[in-house]
């Protein structure tokens, strides 16, 4: 192992995901250059066991789920890098892909960060779904109708990307410290990488797209164990909140109109079509039926 200080830390957020974790952990470098820090959310053991004998992962457990956004900033005040690796449990760097993504920041001075390539378990790459451009009102409009926005093909190496999934993304810790890190308030998953990707977008930071550093994903542990109805509620409430704080309180309001007359439409189209992440057409009901109410309702609570 290399001696030293840390150059690049990773920030994992973890729940209930000890399978994927165990994997990551143990095909980490054992690089003192490289270190892995685990945000406990909520585990089913004891996440200390799994980096007893390894000095560069170590593991936070703060007791309750701070949520993906909060962990990260948990993390991000432990670091010991100044590149900071944002990190789903399910991506796991294939070997060199840390070398290279820190060479490429060297060589690179003015980028905010890099996105690397995402492959899936079955070599395909993951670039349609891993990146996207910022949303604007109209593609806020698809998602209520539960439409996706056309995907984008891979780009060539080096090009600007706006807003690369946060499930494996690397960026400075200066400019990560200085746009204000993950806003909390995205609780307890999704959005709160867009709403940064904004906010570097907004201060004209550029991310770059970065391919020769390859990441294995598994697209998606956490909704089949969240469950489809609690999915639906924590995406479309952050949804709003992102159109809140980016587009206003008037384009909040038309969106959610839009959300629950969608929803209701899908309650009635349920017998023709069942949606995919539903376990069945009785959790596929009960949970759009709760996205309507909770439209109607505002979003009160948390």
């Amino acid at each position: 192992m290399i001696e030293g200080a840390p150059i690049l830390t990773a920030v994992a957020p973890h729940w209930h995901d000890e399978e994927h974790l165990a994997t990551l952990v143990r095909d980490w470098p054992r690089d003192a250059r490289f270190e892995l820090i685990v945000v406990d959310n909520g585990s089913d053991g004891d996440l200390t066991e799994l980096a007893a004998d390894r000095s560069n992962v170590r593991a936070l457990e703060p007791g309750r789920n701070l949520g993906f956004g909060a962990a990260v900033n948990r993390g991000a005040t432990e670091a010991g890098g100044d590149l900071i690796l944002i990190l789903n449990t399910d991506a796991v760097p294939e070997p060199g892909a840390l070398d290279t993504l820190v060479e490429g920041m060297a060589n690179h001075p003015d980028a905010a960060g890099l996105a690397p390539r995402l492959l899936g378990p079955d070599d395909v790459a993951q670039a349609a779904w891993q990146l996207r451009r910022l949303p604007t009102l109209r593609t806020l409009v698809g998602y209520c109708c539960f439409v996706e926005p056309a995907p984008l093909p891979e780009p060539a190496s080096g090009t600007p990307v706006e807003q690369p999934a946060a499930c494996a993304l690397l960026l400075r810790r200066s400019t990560f410290e200085s746009a204000g890190a993950m806003d909390e308030r995205f609780w307890p998953a999704w959005f709160e990488d867009v709403d940064l990707a904004r906010r570097l977008a907004d201060r004209g930071e550029q991310i770059l797209y970065w391919p020769d550093a390859v990441f294995r994903h598994g697209l998606g542990a956490s909704v089949p164990r969240l469950g489809y109805g609690a999915f639906l509620a924590a995406y479309y409430r952050n949804l709003d909140r992102y159109a809140r704080k980016h587009h206003g309180g008037g384009a909040a309001l038309l969106l959610r109109a839009v959300l629950v007359g969608a929803a209701l439409l899908r309650i009635v189209l349920l017998p023709l079509r069942c949606p995919r992440r539903a376990r069945g057409r009785g959790e596929a009901f009960s949970g759009l039926w709760r996205l309507a109410a909770g439209g109607v309702g505002s979003w009160r609570g948390r």
